[in-house]
């Protein structure tokens, strides 16, 4: 008998209708019943059985038992088989999902509190209630942590601050924030604050996304941060200012809405950030994506 081929074609030249045959063949008992369930001919069932057969160089049929049965080569054919249409099956019908909106996955970066706390909670929960098959997972970094995933095609959506009129992406203005500066409540400060009164007293600098505006910030002032403390948790920050220890700067919007002990004080000259929602555009995206970025953008533009 003929050597079958090699173990890396096997999967991708076995006879299509013989695959689709033994399956029935071993439920029905009869190449001839199976042929009739399939709408060819008995010939042309018996050839393709004899064809796969020549390629693996097994028996997959005894032949001359009535009913039919299978070898156990056969049978093994038979797992394969229904396995692939198992397979095809579940590809199909997450399609069709897919299409009607009923499934998918959205990867959602975010580049701090200001879009985890404030803006996407709302936006997915709504998103959410309207398409409850599609999975909406949530990642958080630094800006330039979250843009260069975004790059990789790590996440499918972020939200960021400053990137309108970037050719490379494709952005909705989602919101308009800004930098703040955080005091002990019981200490006599002016209504507005400016550089030269964050010198006047230990500062934290913030370690999260907003570090680079605050120092940007100061340089528009001709004036370097007196930095005394560096903390990345916005509950520490607001802990050590509660004590008054130090002040800081931090995005209005990454605050908690109950602050006690701790008041925001507008700055001067004003440091507002704007976030958008950003894609890349040439990015292959699925169905999912696209429902979810479309929901965004209706939902931002309504509030307008």
């Amino acid at each position: 008998m003929t050597k079958p081929d090699g173990p890396n074609n096997f999967a991708t030249r076995l006879p299509e209708l013989a695959v689709r045959a033994l399956p029935l063949v071993q439920a029905v008992g009869s190449v001839t019943k199976t042929a009739h369930r399939l709408g060819v001919s008995q010939s042309a069932v018996s050839q393709s059985i004899a064809e796969l057969e020549k390629r693996l160089g097994v028996k997959v049929l005894r032949r001359g038992a009535q009913p039919v049965q299978l070898t156990d080569e056969g049978d093994l054919i038979v797992q394969y088989a229904l396995s692939v249409q198992a397979a095809e099956e579940n590809a199909l019908a997450r399609i069709n999902d897919l299409r009607q909106n009923k499934g998918g996955r959205v990867r959602i970066g975010s580049s701090g509190p200001s879009a985890s706390t404030r803006l996407l909670p709302d936006v997915m929960k709504r998103f959410s209630r309207l398409y409850p098959g599609i999975a909406l997972e949530l990642r958080e970094a630094q800006d330039q942590e979250i843009i260069a995933a975004l790059r990789r095609g790590e996440v499918d959506v972020a939200v960021v601050p400053g990137l309108d009129g970037d050719e490379e992406f494709e952005s909705i203005p989602i919101a308009c924030d800004r930098l703040v500066g955080i005091v002990a409540r019981d200490m006599e400060l002016p209504s507005q604050m400016t550089a030269e009164d964050f010198q006047r007293q230990p500062f934290i600098m913030t370690k999260g996304g907003s570090e680079p505006l605050v120092r940007k910030w100061f340089s528009r002032s001709d004036t370097e941060p007196r930095v005394d403390h560096s903390i990345q948790q916005i509950t520490s920050i607001l802990a050590v200012v509660r004590s008054g220890l130090a002040c800081s700067i931090i995005a209005e919007l990454a605050l908690p809405e109950h602050m006690e002990g701790v008041m925001a004080l507008p700055l001067d000259p004003p440091a507002p950030r704007s976030l958008f929602l950003t894609r890349l555009p040439t990015t292959p995206t699925n169905s999912a994506v696209t429902r979810f970025w479309d929901f965004a953008e209706n939902e931002i533009y309504q509030e307008e």
